[in-house]
């Protein structure tokens, strides 16, 4: 492998305690991609594009998102700090970066300049295959960035001599995606073969690995995530238009329509191919599994809702050899006041020192590293397709998509193996049923904390204000990240907004609940 495409991920190693592997190396893709001139296919820069976007997807980015919405808690150093709510621009800078970085300069790459100059590589051969695809990605990357940030830089980022692009609106950058994703599917619809040939099969493709040199089956299977992400992406607007409930909807029949086409990122058992959870408990350890997913998991058990094999998949009994399982509150913050019957943060109770349920799939010292994590998925798109027709038809509309959802349960993959749980039974298909399902279903996934802000499903109390209070603070819960110091001290452009407001498509923040007299708490 080249010197400069282990500069690349080295990058990538600061960014969240993970490189890219052996994976990145065959024909036509280990090529150096600082010498642009040498690039004939869109090959080398989507193989970085792919391996890029996993650790920005499972990076500080989603452990602040996974945070903020009790799936995890910052128990140790830094994810303390984050977990109660103090992420800072110095610190978020290398992630703002990433969604515009170039393996050009080597700095950050798989960004909005490698994805623009991927797809005019492959203008340049005619492949309208590989174009469609580079405009899924693009429309991943970037509407992913606007739920995060909200104003961001858009119609001129693309520019890499234009150090102060203006910041365009939220709600307008969701626009400009959208349209995004059908132009994808409009040069996806291309007819296969010379010159519409997309990835090779020589490991080009990452995330449908099964189908790399496939032309049509990847154009099949690229343009139901394009329909996918437009639902995901008009259930963003719904809260300020609820005539987005109807758009996405209508999307859904045309997303991703089995399990066999989630799309996973890329791992494998290599030291730096790893799952980057994995990764960071492996090098940090500093995050430990959320009380609140883990009492709602406990609640719907049981409740006969929900069967134990989510549970025993993402945690450990607090005890060796034990059955119970305890998680930590936001901080890890202990003797919380709250009502009877709710859980304080002290570990299983009675134990001393405090015991804590554990991570499996994450656990260094037991697992090989190699989950293929979830982006967006069949179940994603029928719990869409629930919450949409729910709110456009009520309940009996709704049951169809949350039973489809519950009949095809999975959570990433081994290679192309998937993991598989149970079937479960129908359930009614309420709001607070609905968006609890796809709670436990997206651990770990950024779209979560979209959700909550859309929703306030399930009810969560927001993070004590400081390390050692004992009550939640009086602020909702975020609803944004702040913008990286380098974009901030470089680009008078950038909005001078709160770190942790409202967006434009959320403005209304959730309720403030506590451990002592809200209802309902979910957890």
């Amino acid at each position: 492998m080249r010197q400069s495409l282990k500069s690349l991920l080295s990058v990538a190693l600061a960014l969240g305690a993970i490189g890219c592997g052996d994976f990145l190396s065959g024909p036509g893709i280990d090529e150096d991609p600082n010498n642009i001139t040498r690039l004939t296919r869109p090959g080398p820069l989507y193989i970085g594009i792919q391996a890029m976007q996993s650790v920005q997807f499972e990076g500080q980015l989603a452990r602040n998102a996974a945070e903020y919405v009790q799936q995890i808690a910052g128990n140790s150093r830094q994810q303390i700090g984050y977990d109660l709510y103090q992420m800072d621009p110095v610190t978020i800078d290398p992630h703002f970066f990433s969604v515009y970085g170039s393996a050009i300069t080597v700095q950050g790459g798989g960004g909005l300049l490698d994805l623009h100059k991927m797809q005019q590589l492959a203008r340049a051969v005619n492949d309208s295959i590989y174009i469609g695809i580079g405009k899924v990605y693009e429309a991943l990357v970037i509407g992913t960035a606007a739920s995060i940030w909200g104003d961001i830089p858009y119609r001129e980022a693309a520019d890499s001599t234009n150090e102060t692009p203006a910041f365009d609106p939220q709600l307008q950058v969701y626009a400009d995606v959208l349209a995004q994703l059908d132009s994808a599917v409009l040069f996806l619809a291309a007819v296969p073969g010379a010159p519409n040939v997309g990835p090779p099969a020589d490991n080009a493709e990452l995330v449908y690995l099964d189908r790399g040199g496939d032309a049509a089956a990847l154009a099949q299977v690229y343009t139901q995530v394009a329909h996918s992400l437009k639902a995901r992406y008009y259930m963003h607007l719904a809260e300020v238009d609820p005539a987005n409930y109807a758009l996405a909807l209508a999307e859904v029949p045309l997303g991703i329509n089995t399990p066999a086409n989630d799309m996973l990122w890329y791992h494998d058992q290599t030291p730096s191919g790893a799952n980057l959870w994995w990764q960071f408990m492996s090098a940090r350890g500093d995050i430990g599994p959320g009380a609140a997913l883990i009492e709602i998991l406990k609640r719907r058990i049981a409740a006969g809702v929900e069967d134990a094999a989510r549970l025993n998949f993402y945690f450990t009994p607090a005890v060796a050899g034990g059955t119970e399982f305890y998680g930590f509150r936001p901080g890890g913050s202990v003797n919380l006041q709250t009502a009877p019957g709710v859980y304080n943060g002290n570990g299983v109770p009675g134990s001393d020192p405090p015991a804590y349920s554990g991570f499996t799939f994450i656990d260094f010292n037991v697992d090989p590293g190699d989950l293929r994590m979830p982006v967006i998925t069949y179940a994603e798109t029928q719990l869409i397709g629930a919450e949409a027709a729910f709110q456009t038809g009520g309940q009996g509309a709704a049951q169809p998509f949350l039973d489809a959802a519950r009949a095809n349960r999975s959570f990433g993959a081994r290679g192309t193996a998937p993991n598989v749980f149970a079937p479960l039974a129908p359930v009614p298909a309420t709001l607070e049923n609905i968006m609890e399902e796809k709670y436990v279903t997206l651990f770990l996934n950024i779209e979560a904390w979209n959700d909550h802000k859309r929703t306030c499903l399930p009810a969560l109390a927001p993070a004590p204000g400081t390390l050692g209070s004992t009550v939640p603070r009086a602020e909702p819960i975020p609803g944004r990240l702040p913008y990286g110091i380098t974009e901030i001290n470089a680009n008078p452009n950038t909005p001078n907004v709160s770190p942790t407001g409202r967006n434009a498509n959320d403005p209304t923040p959730c309720p403030v609940l506590n451990y002592v007299n809200s209802v309902p708490l979910a957890n």
